[in-house]
């Protein structure tokens, strides 16, 4: 298994590091964090112009068909620079699902809008049990009118089409939801979160769905939602990598550059330890993290894919948030004030942590592939 970068991967690597070290400054992502969409439409036009939003999008829905490894390339980078916007809820698990529909008409409709930036997609599957329950929202057949409770919907005041998992008598399905309603009502209430991502619970009633609103049926949903849960939980542990790996770095420089006594700090043993401690971390997680990414594109097994992204995600949520807090400890009083840059890190790893499969979570899923 080899994880070095590929010549077109290359590519994807330096211009997303080039690009986004000038166009997601920490000035922008705090603006954004403040935003109550979380990103411009001169922003998102560009990142479509670039191709990224189209990279796991067939070709012949505007997109460039590539692989998740190829994907992969960009998600550390955009972690690294903390880059806003619904990258992740469009782009990777609303695209899977859609590409997953039986309907040629949803498919050419959404696929290129996703490519195109022309609408974000978002799925409501961010958080709950990897295993999907806690679906609290319930289609009946009559004209397909759903009822209920959605939490958590990222995006949700600017996405154009939801994708809503919600129960119906044969099962779970999976809904598409349009900004407005043929019928019904869907209030959104806001909630804050560490990230700043704008985040919102939906209360929907008696929401009648068009026809072709039913994107997978029930007989299909188990599958494609494991499937988009497993995307969403390896594209964070990457993200995680990423802001983890960047935090290190600009750390190391820290401890390089600060004096005390006489000499830089990072002349002291203990000082020494954290360096070598949040390397190592970072590496490990990485390496998980890159083999989950690899799984996706290569491995058939379930169990076996389960395993490898639930590690992945395991460690990241592990291993990242410790490597945030040493690094406040290495920067000392000033690293725990609101001016500096590293609180965004921190906010945004915990934040992930929880997406896709907390700590908790991914244990228990690791437990139940062991073999």
């Amino acid at each position: 298994m080899d994880f070095s970068l590929s010549e077109t991967q290359e590519l994807i690597r330096s211009t997303s590091a080039d690009w986004l070290s000038e166009r997601s400054s920490p000035d922008f992502v705090r603006a954004m964090a403040a935003d109550e969409r979380g990103y411009t439409d001169d922003y998102w036009r560009e990142l479509a112009e670039l191709g990224w939003l189209g990279l796991l999008v067939s070709e012949r829905h505007g997109g460039s068909g590539m692989l998740f490894s190829d994907m992969a390339v960009l998600l550390q980078e955009w972690g690294a620079a903390l880059a806003p916007g619904p990258l992740v809820e469009s782009s990777i698990v609303s695209a899977h699902i859609a590409e997953a529909s039986g309907s040629d008409d949803f498919k050419s409709k959404v696929l290129c809008r996703i490519a195109s930036g022309e609408a974000v997609v978002v799925p409501a599957i961010a958080t709950g049990t990897a295993d999907g329950a806690g679906v609290s929202a319930h289609a009946t057949s009559d004209g397909w009118v759903i009822e209920g409770q959605v939490q958590f919907v990222p995006y949700g005041n600017s996405a154009g089409v939801i994708l809503l998992p919600a129960s119906t008598e044969d099962g779970v399905a999976i809904f598409a939801l349009e900004a407005e309603p043929v019928s019904g009502t869907v209030s959104k209430s806001a909630v804050k979160m560490a990230s700043g991502v704008p985040t919102f619970n939906l209360e929907l009633n008696e929401v009648v769905c068009p026809d072709g609103a039913l994107v997978i049926a029930p007989s299909d949903a188990d599958n494609v939602l494991a499937r988009a849960r497993m995307l969403g939980a390896t594209a964070r542990a990457i993200q995680m990598v990423g802001a983890g790996k960047s935090v290190a770095d600009r750390t190391l420089e820290y401890v390089k550059e600060r004096r005390q006594f006489g000499r830089p700090i990072g002349a002291f043993q203990a000082i020494q330890h954290y360096m070598a401690d949040m390397a190592i971390k970072v590496k490990s997680a990485q390496h998980l993290a890159n083999r989950a990414a690899w799984s996706l594109d290569n491995v058939d097994d379930a169990a076996e894919l389960a395993r490898a992204v639930s590690r992945a995600k395991w460690a990241a949520n592990t291993l990242m948030p410790e490597v945030c807090w040493t690094a406040h400890q290495s920067h000392g009083a000033i690293g725990f004030t609101w001016e500096h840059d590293l609180h965004l890190y921190t906010r945004r790893v915990l934040s992930w942590r929880a997406e896709y499969g907390d700590v908790a979570e991914t244990r228990a899923q690791m437990a139940r592939h062991i073999g």
